[in-house]
């Protein structure tokens, strides 16, 4: 049976085992807590479940022991936090309530950390223009409900490039591309990433991944947000431009929260609201003077 972790409860050397869930983002929470955890006390270790994706988060971290496959009997630490407690702002964001699963006295810090030096890589950052502002642009997510229209993307990108700023487009192979913007979809490892994310000079993306990862790398970053709210998920730093649900939903409720979404099975699916969409209620001259002022113009 899967439990939240006690410190008290650890045996000696007989670590418990992180069953790690969810996406990239979740990775980097997980491993920001973690580190929080083993920094408090060395001794407070962990077994990994094996899972293709997450080596490049979790591999040499200082808080797992090791990294395989449990016994049948193995003891369990869960890292769904969506499932734990009602998401909130304050004390209810989902850091706060992943920290207190490790038994972690929250408030905490919201460090994210990653267990490796973030690699120099000239042969990608040649594609970013010496002597030009860039912005990296990130539409993309596994949900459609946190996505916006590609059409206000493609009219905010060109209204950049007008003004002589340089668009690169980062995301997954399968990820629409946005077609004023220079494309390095699929072509980049999450550590990549990481490293170009600390050479551009703006960022601008929806509820994922590079959200998180933008915090970790410092990078001024507008984060668009409409199914899901920023005082839940984004940091403190960004500019969060959250518009407003046209379902009825509160400000805190959204559309795939647990209690709406058993077995996640809403979350791969679109707005049935179509047209009514919130982050496709964006209008373009907003999004592009949030991002200039964001460039310091």
């Amino acid at each position: 049976m899967e439990t939240r972790w006690n410190m008290k409860s650890k045996e000696k050397k007989e670590y418990p085992w992180i069953n790690p869930i969810g996406g990239y983002g979740d990775m980097l929470m997980l491993s920001g807590v973690l580190k929080l955890v083993v920094d408090k006390n060395p001794e407070n270790r962990f077994n990994l479940v094996r899972r293709t994706n997450y080596g490049t988060f979790l591999d040499n971290h200082p808080a797992i022991a090791s990294i395989g496959y449990p016994s049948k009997n193995a003891r369990m630490v869960r890292s769904d936090y969506w499932s734990m407690e009602p998401l909130g702002p304050g004390s209810q964001r989902a850091f706060q309530i992943l920290a207190r699963s490790f038994g972690l006295q929250t408030p905490v810090e919201e460090t994210l950390y990653v267990p490796f030096k973030i690699p120099d890589d000239p042969l990608l950052w040649k594609i970013l223009p010496e002597n030009q502002k860039t912005v990296l642009i990130a539409p993309a997510s596994d949900s459609p409900r946190k996505m916006m229209n590609p059409i206000i993307w493609d009219q905010v990108t060109e209204m950049l490039k007008g003004d002589g700023i340089f668009v690169v487009q980062a995301g997954r192979t399968r990820d629409i591309h946005i077609r004023p913007a220079y494309s390095l979809l699929g072509l980049t490892t999450p550590k990549q990433l990481l490293g170009l994310l600390g050479k551009v000079h703006g960022v601008v993306t929806v509820d994922n991944f590079i959200m998180h990862a933008s915090h970790y790398t410092g990078t001024p970053t507008i984060v668009l947000w409409g199914a899901t709210n920023n005082q839940v998920y984004g940091y403190q730093g960004q500019t969060h431009i959250q518009m407003p649900k046209a379902c009825g939903l509160s400000e805190f409720d959204d559309c795939m929260a647990p209690s709406k979404n058993k077995e996640t099975f809403l979350y791969p699916t679109p707005c049935p609201h179509k047209e009514r969409h919130c982050l496709d209620q964006m209008r373009p001259d907003v999004l592009y003077n949030s991002i200039r002022l964001l460039l310091g113009n």
